[in-house]
């Protein structure tokens, strides 16, 4: 039985390589695409108040631009925002309101890994990217308050697929994630490729 799954495997792989060789590729690309942040946060993680609300969905955004050594493996450069989340709680035993934003952004070059099959692509991308994340805090007594930001350096991943709807020009659909920030980014774009 174990053989006959490894021949039945081989021969799904072997009837894909036609169609991965078809695939037509250029090195260099450009996209941009938007769509929504998830922050993986409740309100009292984030603020450490137990009566904290938190809107933990914002929209997201990218602009990218890559190079292809081959089909298979290229480098990516690129910018994602990741949403401005608010918050606000009460401070417990005061009638201190507060109410505030974070928001995070990063900039970072990743490896991008392809699997071409006709005009579809899937790929898995990993690399490093450099976050900035602010946060700004006013208190309703107007004596409290708090802007700053921070910037870290992490590690970025993600998995899409693109189709080259007509030559040069394709659509992507892409889930990433920024370890330094609990943010689920699902973006939809479009890639031009020359």
């Amino acid at each position: 039985m174990k053989s006959f799954r490894i021949a039945l495997l081989a021969a799904a792989v072997a009837a894909t390589l036609p169609a991965m060789a078809q695939q037509t590729w250029s090195p260099f690309y450009l996209g941009a695409g938007a769509g929504s942040g998830h922050l993986n946060e409740d309100g009292h993680s984030l603020t450490g108040l137990n009566n904290a609300f938190l809107d933990n969905s914002d929209a997201s955004y990218t602009v990218r631009g890559g190079w292809r050594f081959n089909p298979y493996v290229g480098l990516e450069l690129g910018y994602y925002d990741m949403g401005k989340y608010s918050f606000s709680g009460i401070v417990p035993g005061t009638n201190t309101t507060i109410q505030g934003t974070a928001k995070a952004k990063s900039v970072g070059l990743t490896v991008v890994g392809t699997i071409p099959i006709n005009t579809f692509d899937l790929y898995g991308r990993i690399g490093i990217v450099n976050t900035e994340m602010k946060a700004s805090v006013n208190g309703s007594n107007n004596l409290a308050s708090f802007d700053g930001k921070d910037h870290q350096n992490g590690a970025t991943y993600g998995v899409g697929g693109r189709w080259e709807v007509i030559p040069h020009w394709a659509l992507f659909a892409e889930w990433m994630k920024d370890d330094k920030v609990k943010v689920d980014s699902y973006l939809f774009g479009i890639d031009y490729k020359f």
